[in-house]
């Protein structure tokens, strides 16, 4: 079967019941990307330096006391993940403008191989 590769996103609901937004293709290099998109038209802030392991990257953003975990990983690419009911409703928002934003050819060099 050959899947066309491409930065759409899903939305799921994570293990703690809260809203996660996937990006299944996408390369690590797009997280820096996701979180000057994020801070540029959100006003979310990191709240520590990126965490960096053979197979993950995590950074917590913040904003207005919403926190919300920005990162990448070798099972589900890079995600947006909420922990709880008010970042769920932005993760749902933040979905809407990523897969509007990700469908520009600019950002294709960020699809995983």
């Amino acid at each position: 079967m050959n899947r066309i590769r491409n930065l759409t996103g899903n939305i799921h609901t994570a293990a703690n019941g809260q809203k996660t937004y996937d990006v299944f293709y996408a390369s690590s290099g797009l997280i820096p990307v996701i979180g000057r998109l994020l801070q540029q038209q959100f006003g979310f802030s990191p709240q520590s330096t990126p965490a960096i392991g053979l197979d993950e990257i995590v950074i917590e953003i913040e904003k207005d006391g919403i926190k919300l975990s920005l990162g990448w990983d070798i099972w589900s690419g890079a995600y947006v993940l909420s922990f709880c009911e008010e970042g769920s409703q932005w993760v749902a928002h933040i979905a809407q403008f990523l897969d509007d934003e990700f469908s520009k050819s600019i950002y294709q060099q960020y699809v995983s191989t």
